[in-house]
């Protein structure tokens, strides 16, 4: 059988497989998923209790740390450039509801904030609720779109990497009889700010279409890989896969080429090009794969991978 082909599902609360996965555990408004005692990912579901920049600053609903089976983490959080960047995390920017325009992104702004409300973990996973809400609603804070996340978790392996995918699936809801908009610009949606152990100098980012770092940005893709040097020998990266049932697919990409001495941006944006108005009463879904590994990926086997995803339904 093609190694590329073959994966087990990473079963976060039974015996553990060849990566050791054996806990999940709620700590300090943190799901915690482990490997041999050691964490592996968190999901944030409550507020940070003393993020840098202060109390406008306390986000939740994202990942961070995220590592790859041999420890290394590819996820910043707060970086002193932008404290609004949180990991793993998939926000819309700015949304328009009443006619009001809600920016759920820098939230330094104090106009808009997405508050996870509860996660709980499955046999393959997580599951997570947060809200969006509206901090300056004429009658007070509101909550005007609802989110689910669902989150599987599958070790794999192929001939040139290990890792594990995330397999995403997130979905969301008008909160109340109106409908809301999801406005086009330049960044928003799934997104990751990356190690800072990576720059222009050692670490690289590739497309589907064959776009490097210089040429990636606000360039259509179904995949972007970025991958980079580990302070202890070797290489690590991850590859973010958008599956073909979503909205704008294939999405664009905004990238950073040279920004902060090369510091590694990514994100999948469906509206970019042009706004996403959700209707009140309908279930609007995205999925994404996010394979997280040590070693490294060439083009061919990037497109494998998300030939394999793109056949899931």
């Amino acid at each position: 059988m093609d190694m590329m082909m073959q994966r087990i599902k990473w079963i976060c609360l039974a015996a553990s497989f060849a990566f050791g996965v054996n806990g999940a555990e709620k700590k300090d408004g943190t799901l915690c998923l482990a490997s041999n005692g050691n964490e592996v990912l968190g999901y944030r579901f409550e507020p940070m209790e003393n993020p840098a920049g202060g109390e406008k600053f306390k986000g939740s609903n994202f990942i961070h740390p995220l590592k790859t089976p041999s420890g290394f983490c590819v996820t910043d959080l707060q970086p002193a450039d932008h404290l609004h960047h949180f990991g793993l995390w998939w926000p819309w920017k700015m949304i328009k509801v009443d006619g009001r325009d809600i920016n759920t992104w820098e939230l330094q702004n104090g106009d808009g904030l997405i508050q996870a409300r509860k996660a709980d973990s499955t046999s393959t996973g997580f599951i997570a609720e947060s809200d969006y809400v509206d901090r300056k609603a004429p009658d007070g804070p509101q909550v005007v779109l609802k989110e689910t996340t669902e989150v599987d978790v599958v070790e794999f392996k192929t001939d040139a990497a290990i890792g594990y995918y995330l397999d995403f699936k997130i979905i969301h809801r008008c909160a109340a009889d109106k409908p809301v908009e999801i406005v086009k610009y330049r960044y928003s949606g799934f997104s990751i700010r990356a190690t800072p152990e990576w720059n222009k100098d050692n670490s690289t980012i590739l497309t589907s279409e064959g776009k490097d770092r210089y040429g990636a940005n606000f360039t259509r893709a179904t995949w972007v890989k970025a991958e980079g040097a580990v302070p202890t020998g070797g290489k690590a990266g991850f590859l973010m896969m958008g599956h073909p049932t979503n909205h704008a697919h294939p999405e664009l990409l905004r990238t950073w080429d040279n920004q902060h001495n090369g510091a590694v941006f990514a994100n999948f944006n469906p509206v970019q090009q042009a706004s996403w108005n959700l209707e009140p009463g309908k279930d609007y879904a995205r999925g994404y794969r996010f394979f997280v590994y040590d070693g490294e990926l060439n083009k061919e086997q990037a497109d494998r991978l998300w030939k394999e995803y793109s056949n899931e339904k």
